[in-house]
């Protein structure tokens, strides 16, 4: 461990090249961490500083780099997590994305704060960690594999189980660059936006195995460390806001959103259950209680999340599935399924081929509706009859996908493109952002914040999430969804927060609380003065450079709009009628205005980087406009 890194930190970038697999370390310095702070934030600066316009999201010179923050490996709840910063191919631009589990703690634990892998390998390969020993190491063996079949071949060829071994893969879907293609690892824990997985296929990179390894870790005052890692406990377990994410993880989202009109239902078709569904099932207890289960929490966590499921009915009884997270019931719900057992078991097989399940929900429900309305034929599907709700169709679908079978090789390209190839009504049915983002598992006709944030965002998905105690910035404790300037000045306001916690190494699950509180655990860990102003600075940062690296990638504010059936009316529900596009200029002015940006070209503003540290991206993303635009 270097002498001169902050507490939290193991002080080394392990470097990969696999065009020639040389593999070499670099320091990681205390100005980069302190500046950055890990997982978001440095995948951003090394993003920005190695991946030229030129470079796209499939060529060898696009960097993948894993990174975890300096809370990976304590004893803070979820202390697992590994965010994935790479040129996506959903968007080609910037992806920033998480997954939990214990990669983030097994690296730590190596002597690694990140890896940064370049080039394309000339045959399959698996990158294999144990503290100094790092090999490139054949994976011929592992061809075709799933993600959970990877997981237990490497287990079993390393004679390591449970909690000892780490593995990430891509999965079929990224050997076949699947443009939504994700990354998962540890049974069920996923790394999934803007199609990282194909990333990681293009580059014959077929997983990343993690030994947890023997190294200690430092912190500059252990017994803030605790004090502070027991008081975000105590938020979660008490306060009213966070007891149900800690009773159930994500589970109550279903019926809670479905009261709020932003379940989606059959392709944003309908905000309203259809008769007969027995809600009581789709309860947080209801779910949890309908499957004899056990939890699988991620690493040093105390939350009631993560489960184990066993089916107990249905032609899959008996079969042991991951619980899904509430992006996996939503995915049902957008496909017409209703039945718990039917959607957890598609949900593992989403996870197991490793692709977005945001992805898939909205590209299945797509098929589901044209194939209703004769936009899509039995024959164009080479047979196949895809109706609402049959999930046994839906896997077939994803086999087909995953393999690049017949039609299923335009559908491997996403929503946008599939639609677009299409175009007619059947475009107009689908779900997407001009950009190419994936929208979360939500009717954001519903969610206004989330609609915006979405369009806006410069990660291949949400930037800013829903807003987590935004009182401390001086805004109000509620604000209505249809209220187009609330919305957009929150949006703006509470940009960072997100990037920020991505920069921890921990799950936002368990950072669900006062950002005072988090500086505190980060102070007691580093040695450092961190200020909730200091960082939402350092998360505005880590926006900023994805939102510059966009920017020179062509990404223009012209695109940052929803498709018509994204952006559309819901019909019935609690949210009938409401009519966000008469909005939607006049929120983006009012979000631009908020973050500092530049409203035509879509860039920070000079003064904006100036004030964030990042005075270096001025000449750069402005050169001789800066003059002009300080004369407008």
């Amino acid at each position: 461990m270097g002498s001169t890194v902050p507490g939290g930190y193991a002080g080394k970038i392990l470097r990969v090249d696999l065009s020639t697999e040389r593999i070499w370390t670099e320091e990681l310095t205390p100005e980069v961490c302190r500046t950055y702070v890990g997982g978001a934030g440095l995948g951003a600066k090394i993003l920005w500083e190695e991946v030229p316009p030129e470079v796209g999201w499939d060529h060898p010179d696009n960097r993948l780099i894993m990174a975890t923050g300096p809370f990976a490996g304590l004893p803070i709840w979820g202390t697992g997590g590994l965010t994935v910063v790479t040129r996506g191919a959903m968007t080609n631009g910037a992806t920033n994305t998480q997954a939990n589990g214990f990669f983030g703690a097994n690296l730590k634990h190596s002597g690694y704060d990140a890896i940064v892998i370049q080039g394309r390998a000339s045959r399959w390969v698996y990158l294999y960690i144990y503290d100094d020993t790092v090999e490139l190491r054949d994976a011929t063996p592992l061809l075709g594999k799933d993600t959970w079949e990877t997981q237990q071949a490497l287990e079993q060829l390393l004679h390591l189980s449970g909690h000892q071994l780490s593995v990430y893969s891509s999965g079929v879907a990224g050997e076949n660059q699947v443009r939504f293609a994700a990354i998962a690892g540890d049974y069920g824990h996923v790394a999934s936006k803007n199609g990282c997985g194909a990333v990681m296929g293009n580059k014959r990179l077929k997983a990343v195995a993690i030994v947890r390894g023997t190294k200690g870790l430092r912190v500059a005052d252990p017994r803030g460390l605790m004090l502070a890692a027991e008081e975000i406990a105590d938020d979660l377990k008490y306060d009213p806001s966070t007891r149900s994410l800690y009773e159930y993880g994500t589970l109550p989202g279903v019926m809670n959103l479905l009261r709020l009109g932003a379940l989606p239902i059959k392709n944003y078709t309908t905000n309203v259950a259809p008769p007969g569904v027995d809600l009581d099932k789709w309860t947080a207890p209801g779910l949890r209680n309908g499957f004899p289960h056990r939890g699988y929490q991620c690493n040093a966590c105390g939350m009631h999340h993560c489960h184990t499921q066993v089916l107990p009915a249905g032609p899959h009884q008996g079969e042991l599935v991951d619980e899904p997270e509430y992006e996996g019931w939503s995915a049902g719900w957008a496909m017409g399924c209703t039945d718990p057992v039917a959607v957890a078991w598609l949900n593992t097989q989403i996870d197991r081929a490793c692709v977005d399940v945001n992805e898939f929900g909205w590209l299945a429900g797509w098929v589901m509706e044209c194939q209703e309305k004769g936009y899509i034929t039995k024959e164009q599907l080479g047979g196949l009859e895809l109706r609402w709700g049959d999930v046994e169709a839906a896997n077939r679908l994803l086999q087909m996908i995953i393999r690049r079978e017949g039609f299923g090789d335009l559908l491997a390209e996403g929503v946008k493109r599939a639609a677009e190839r299409l175009g007619g009504p059947a475009a107009e049915c689908a779900i997407y952002t001009l950009v190419g983002n994936t929208p979360r598992g939500h009717d954001h006709r519903a969610r206004w914040e989330e609609l915006l944030d979405t369009c806006t965002g410069s990660s291949g998905t949400l930037d800013s999430g829903p807003p987590v105690r935004h009182t401390e910035w001086g805004l109000p404790a509620r604000f209505s969804t249809f209220d187009p300037e609330a919305v957009a000045r929150v949006v703006g306001v509470t940009r960072g927060r997100r990037h920020f916690e991505d920069s921890l190494g921990a799950c936002i699950f368990t950072t669900r609380t006062y950002m005072a509180t988090l500086c505190r655990a980060l102070n007691a860990v580093t040695g450092w003065d961190f200020t909730k102003e200091e960082a939402m600075r350092c998360g505005r940062r880590t926006a900023a450079l994805l939102r510059a690296f966009n920017v020179r990638c062509g990404i223009t504010p012209d695109l940052e709009r929803p498709s018509k059936r994204y952006g559309s009316v819901p019909v019935d529900g609690p949210a009938k009628g409401q009519d966000i596009s008469k909005h939607w200029e006049h929120m983006l002015d009012v979000w631009y205005e908020t973050v500092g940006y530049d409203r035509r070209t879509g860039k920070p503003l000079p003064a904006t980087l100036r004030e964030l540290g990042l005075e270096h991206l001025i000449p750069a993303l402005w050169g001789s406009e800066e003059a002009a635009h300080a004369r407008r």
